[in-house]
């Protein structure tokens, strides 16, 4: 039997030990969801947990790691003998394969995960947590952490309305932010580059540093994540930057998808790309 925790309000407590006792005394307590708004520096800091797919420098990373992982095509077998049927996500060679697998290779070895879904959409997400919680129904002794990439506003019934521009130029995106980034805040604390992967080469606790950093050369992809609260027909914005090119999103709430799509058609002469829980390209 398992549960799924929303809230663990034991982590608050600034001591390792009675978290380590918490877990002890919930055996029942494997797989724990949290969201980004929530404390989980703790998590982070605690040594007896390892991080995973965070951007600081200790975490360990999915993507690139997962390449290179020996023995794939094993640990999908394994998978589907402890879940009991076959999932077309563990071959999908997309970022849901990455985790389910990786994830799985980690808990065999580490007793307390907690991983980062940054890179999975929405419905990947969901889709992960059901099916780590089956695979940690025969791991005895293992706790995760999933830590949602959404929160308080609920971007599963957001449309994200996307502008695609072949060329990543400044004045572009500070056009972008003047209009419709006031009052927006960025979701994430601290940055590192390159995002989930590689040998790090600059990080900072500051987003326009960042973003000033990603601007001043090609072949720099990034994505940034907004969200304000006192908007609520247009409470989240994403700027993404791929293959040097820029993708510059807001998210709405349904009832509003018509008049923000005739606003980007008319600032941008270009009809936006719509997404429901997926990325733009």
């Amino acid at each position: 039997m398992f549960n799924i925790i929303i809230e663990l309000r034991v982590l608050n407590y600034s001591s390792t030990e009675k978290l380590i006792q918490t877990v002890d005394k919930y055996p029942n307590m494997n797989l724990i969801v949290k969201y980004v708004d929530e404390d989980y520096q703790r998590l982070l800091n605690n040594k007896y947990i390892t991080a995973v797919n965070f951007p600081i420098k200790d975490a360990v990373k999915i993507f690139g790691s997962y390449d290179k992982l020996r023995g794939k095509k094993k640990l999908k077998t394994e998978i589907q003998n402890i879940i009991g049927f076959e999932d077309d996500h563990l071959d999908s060679c997309e970022g849901i394969e990455n985790f389910l697998v990786f994830t799985y290779h980690l808990l065999k070895t580490n007793k307390n995960l907690v991983v980062s879904t940054v890179g999975l959409s929405y419905e990947s997400i969901n889709h992960y947590i059901k099916i780590m919680e089956l695979i940690l129904t025969k791991l005895s002794d293992r706790t995760l952490y999933v830590i949602k990439n959404f929160s308080a506003i609920d971007e599963l019934v957001l449309t994200d309305l996307y502008i695609h521009i072949n060329t990543v130029e400044k004045e572009t995106v500070f056009d972008f932010m003047k209009n419709w980034l006031i009052g927006f805040k960025t979701k994430d604390e601290y940055f590192i580059y390159p995002e989930y992967f590689g040998k790090v080469e600059f990080e900072t606790g500051d987003y326009f540093e960042m973003l000033s950093f990603i601007l001043s050369g090609p072949n720099r992809d990034y994505g940034f994540h907004f969200h304000n609260r006192n908007n609520p027909q247009n409470p989240k914005a994403m700027i993404l930057i791929r293959n040097n090119s820029l993708y510059l999103g807001i998210g709405v709430t349904p009832n509003y998808e018509k008049h923000f799509i005739e606003r980007l058609l008319k600032e941008y002469h270009k009809t936006p790309i719509v997404c429901h829980g997926v990325l733009p390209y």
